[in-house]
């Protein structure tokens, strides 16, 4: 897909990049390129799909930088938006520098030595918690190699953050669901504090169970499991966009859920 003119600025070259920002957020089937001035105005926002002929996902990646150059430029700042395999949530007071994948090996399965998989690290800024995920690797490398100095967010953040500054507002806990593709992220919230994160993989095989089903399966486990209430606590979906749009409907969702659960509010993908 070639980009129309008017949506790169003009300017940007391989020399001019320095004055600009970049971010990349990976969707399912593609990504999303952003670039803001150095007063964080937005300049240019594009979306680039996959070639579906692709090997994986890393070499559908590599075909997008090696065919529009400006991916690869050397801006003042890039971020990355990537979506993670898996992660578990761990006190911060007991993590030791160099041993994230220790608790990483606690909940998900890791090759010898991490190969193929990236650990990664987040610190939660508002909570005494921090995340320690799985992710692709050579992708990962790939990147750092394009890229020096990249800054690395699991993509839900954005969503994560807002839920968690409306518990602040609220005395009924916050469940926020997150869907992206085939992933289903859980958090749970009371008072800005988050008392449960994990992640489910989700499986379309509709002979079984729809997604949705599937969904309404993992809410009412952990809803159970945390002896929330019915009457107060509330549900936040916020359900990931994909470039060709073949992601779950928000009211297919809804009305999977809407006979067992009083309090549901569906929510934009924040930026």
């Amino acid at each position: 897909m070639e980009i129309p003119a008017s949506d790169i600025p003009a300017t940007l070259s391989a020399h001019t990049a320095e004055s600009y920002d970049m971010s990349i957020r990976f969707l399912s089937d593609g990504l999303v390129f952003s670039l803001s001035d150095t007063e964080g105005k937005a300049c240019s926002t594009c979306t680039y799909p996959f070639d579906s002929g692709a090997e994986d996902y890393c070499a559908a990646v590599k075909e997008l930088f090696f065919h529009y150059q400006h991916l690869t430029f050397p801006y003042r700042r890039v971020h990355v938006s990537y979506r993670p395999d898996s992660y578990v949530l761990i006190p911060r007071a007991l993590y030791e520098e160099g041993r994230a994948d220790y608790w990483l090996r606690t909940a998900v399965h890791l090759p010898d030595e991490g190969k193929g998989v990236a650990v990664m690290e987040y610190n939660l800024p508002h909570q005494d918690k921090m995340l320690i995920l799985a992710w692709d690797k050579p992708l990962y490398e790939f990147l750092r190699r394009t890229q020096i100095g990249t800054e690395f967010t699991p993509g839900f953040i954005p969503f994560f953050k807002e839920t968690e500054r409306q518990s602040r507002q609220h005395t009924a806990k916050r469940v926020a669901l997150n869907l992206r593709h085939d992933k289903l992220d859980l958090f749970v919230f009371e008072g800005g504090s988050l008392l449960f994160a994990n992640t489910y993989s989700l499986t379309d095989n509709q002979g079984v169970r729809s997604i949705e089903e599937e969904v309404l399966f993992y809410l009412v486990t952990v809803w159970k499991s945390l002896r929330l209430d019915i009457e107060h606590d509330r549900i936040v979906i916020c359900i990931q966009q994909n470039v060709r749009d073949h992601s779950v409907g928000k009211e297919d969702l809804r009305q999977i859920l809407e006979p067992f659960f009083r309090h549901i509010e569906l929510c934009k993908e924040p930026v």
